[in-house]
This record gives structure tokens, sequence and C-alpha cells, in this order.
């Protein structure tokens, strides 16, 4: 089980509605263990705002939270969880989103949790 900085495995960490569209710019991610490269952009992050029901199953998820207790970082208010389509990795993005001044809001990529264990 890895924790991954977003900023190291993705090529835009940022995104705001009053400055980018709902699918560009996007940013991509490119898998820490087989390299295969996906693309995301604000629609994918709006979809899963505050998403609080994963797609894993318990024992997978059950072993995010230690690796986020071990690793005292705080949970960020939503994710995505998905398995890598080239090596079946499986992986969860954590992302804060927020909204603010100017009527306008965004998501900002914190990090990844990826179990290479399997």
């Amino acid at each position: 089980m890895q924790l991954i900085e977003a900023n190291t495995v993705f090529s835009k960490i940022d995104f705001q509605e009053d400055i980018d569209y709902n699918i560009y710019p996007k940013s991509i991610y490119e898998c820490p263990i087989c390299k295969n490269k996906l693309s995301f952009n604000m629609q994918d992050f709006k979809k899963y705002s505050l998403n609080k029901n994963s797609s894993f199953p318990i024992e997978e998820q059950e072993r995010i939270k230690k690796m986020l207790e071990f690793s005292k970082r705080e949970e960020p208010n939503s994710f995505i969880d998905y398995y890598c389509p080239k090596c079946n990795t499986s992986t969860r993005i954590y992302f804060t989103v927020w909204a603010g001044g100017r009527y306008t809001s965004g998501s900002h990529l914190e990090f990844v949790v990826i179990d290479d264990d399997t």
C-alpha cells in the first residue's frame, strides 16, 4: 500500500469553475505501477464531489483507512475509487472540493492511495 502526493502522478491538480471547463483541461494520471495513463477533468471530480461511498470490498476499505491513520493524513472530503484498467491495481484519488468567493467552486487533488500489495 502506498500514499502518493497528487502532484507527482497528475499533470494538473487544481480545477476551478470560473477558469476551467467541465471537460477541458484534462489532468493526466500515470499509474506508478504500470505507467498506464488516464485522463480526468473537472466533470469527473464534480461527479464524485463529497463522495463517501466506496466501490471497493470492505477489506480494501479497511486497509486504506489504516494507511491514512498510519500516515497521519487528514481525510479530504471526497474520493474516487477505481481499478487501473491495465494492471488492476486498486486506486483511490483523494481530493478536496471547495466553494468560495466570486461565486465559484473547484477541486484540489490531494493524494492517491494505491494497493500495490495485491
